[in-house]
């Protein structure tokens, strides 16, 4: 079944909850293996009680909207990108809210009654950090003394840790910014990626990709990379640049042809050049 999605849905009435619903709350930028765990949790919850899954998330990401201009606020997916990794672990409803200045300041009280109470929660599930409504005034203590009152339960999931480290779209920013991108694969459980589309530059073998959003980019430098559309996939070296964080992509022009009219996914594979064929096709493995 494929997950419905909802955009800045208040006082909801959907059909399918009126025996419950098991949900989470997160910006889950990168949708990591922390965010997988949490989510998982949610979809075998809901399953066993014969009730639907619903993950509420926010765009632009409230730290982006806030105005933090530091790393720490760019974003690791696109929006597009998230929906379809969170619809990947069976969730079935995915409601999405615009984190805009009337947003920012709905209060814990109101978040609770006029976006959770409609959804009929039966179970919440917040990671250990959670805050909610204006300034972060809502928490986990909120939700258990809220909850006792209007019959929902909040169940707090613990961070997952990879080698004594917390996962968190923090530590993959970091390992993304020092070009480790063999850790940030450990993290997410994928490659990197960003959409876009390629354009034409001067030089025959080159082209400039050109992203759908403001994505994190590993520091300049070169690296090998796979680019894909919707049929087709080639493995290739691609170059940031330090001046502007612009991608140039070496492509034959065969490739160039089949992928110039359409969206693209380019997946970041690791730092080294690839000088033979046979460790590019080897790299088809990892992808």
């Amino acid at each position: 079944m494929m997950v419905k999605y909802y955009k800045d849905l208040f006082n909801p009435k959907v059909a399918e909850i009126q025996q419950g619903s098991y949900i989470t709350i997160g910006t889950f930028d990168g949708v990591h293996k922390g965010h997988q765990q949490l989510i998982s949790d949610v979809v075998r919850e809901a399953k066993k009680n014969s009730s639907p899954s619903i993950v509420i998330t926010f765009d632009p990401l409230p730290k982006t909207f806030f105005g933090n201009a530091d790393t720490q606020s760019i974003r690791l997916t696109c929006p597009t990108t998230r929906a379809e990794r969170i619809a990947a672990l069976g969730v079935d409803i995915l409601l999405e809210y615009t984190f805009d200045h009337s947003f920012s300041k709905i209060s814990a009280n109101d978040f609770i009654k006029k976006i959770l109470l409609g959804l009929n929660p039966k179970r919440l599930f917040i990671g250990e950090d959670f805050r909610f409504g204006y300034k972060g005034s809502g928490n986990p203590d909120v939700l258990k003394r809220e909850g006792l009152r209007y019959g929902f339960e909040t169940q707090i999931v613990k961070f997952m840790d990879l080698y004594n480290e917390r996962i968190s779209s923090t530590s993959v920013r970091h390992a993304i910014k020092n070009g480790d991108l063999k850790f940030v694969t450990e993290l997410l459980g994928k490659k990197h990626e960003m959409s876009g589309r390629i354009a034409r530059t001067l030089d025959d073998y080159e082209v400039l990709f050109l992203p759908d959003y403001d994505i994190i980019l590993p520091p300049a430098g070169e690296y090998m990379v796979s680019i894909e559309n919707s049929s087709k996939k080639y493995f290739t070296k691609a170059t940031i640049l330090a001046q502007n964080k612009s991608t140039l992509i070496i492509l034959e022009i065969p490739m160039i042809n089949s992928l110039s009219k359409d969206n693209v996914i380019l997946k970041f594979i690791q730092s080294n050049a690839i000088k033979t064929t046979e460790e590019m096709k080897s790299l088809s493995l990892l992808s």
